[in-house]
């Protein structure tokens, strides 16, 4: 029973031997952190504001992305419903999960692991499609003259969690990749 860390009152799994977690240094141990702090700034983005569309200078409507697919399932628009529910909830939680897993439970030496890494970044490619849609929507709605829209801070803290996620993974692919060669740490 000793053979994981104590947090709280809870004991964790211990890395794999053969894991990136296992063998990070430096400020690369910290890249199980980021892909939570990656989960948790994704949950934010999506149930914080990401802009309010006002129209004819009157009325204002504040959207979260959760809204946003609530007034889709509310006008039955369930075909794009299901879409962007997929590319905007789905994957990236898909990735995140798939991303700590390799992390700290996959074993570099496998000849299977590198076919999960590039399963976990064809994830997170399908899911930049969010980002597309809502830069989409903006254009939209800044072209058309009885319409206004001001952006709020839930875009900012959702692209940050896509940023992190990127950048975690980028790492994290690096160091498997020098791992497998046998030059990393």
């Amino acid at each position: 029973m000793g053979d994981g860390r104590l947090i709280g009152r809870f004991r964790t799994r211990p890395a794999a031997p053969r894991s990136i977690a296992a063998h990070a240094v430096g400020g690369d141990r910290l890249l199980g952190l980021g892909l939570i702090a990656s989960s948790v700034l994704l949950v934010v983005g999506w149930t914080a504001p990401i802009m309010t569309v006002k129209r004819l200078f009157l009325f204002g409507d504040e959207l979260s992305v959760l809204q946003g697919l609530f007034v889709l399932a509310d006008h039955g628009d369930l075909g794009l419903l299901a879409i962007l529910t997929l590319f905007t909830i789905v994957f990236p939680i898909a990735k995140l999960i798939l991303a700590f897993r390799l992390w700290r439970h996959g074993d570099v030496t496998e000849p299977r692991f590198e076919r999960h890494l590039r399963r976990v970044e064809t994830l997170g490619r399908w899911s930049m499609l969010d980002v597309f849609l809502v830069s989409l929507t903006v254009a939209a709605v800044e072209g058309s003259l009885i319409a206004d829209i001001h952006l709020h801070w839930g875009l900012y803290v959702f692209t940050a969690a896509v940023i992190l996620s990127m950048i975690t993974f980028s790492r994290m692919t690096m160091i498997a990749a020098r791992m497998a060669k046998g030059i990393y740490p």
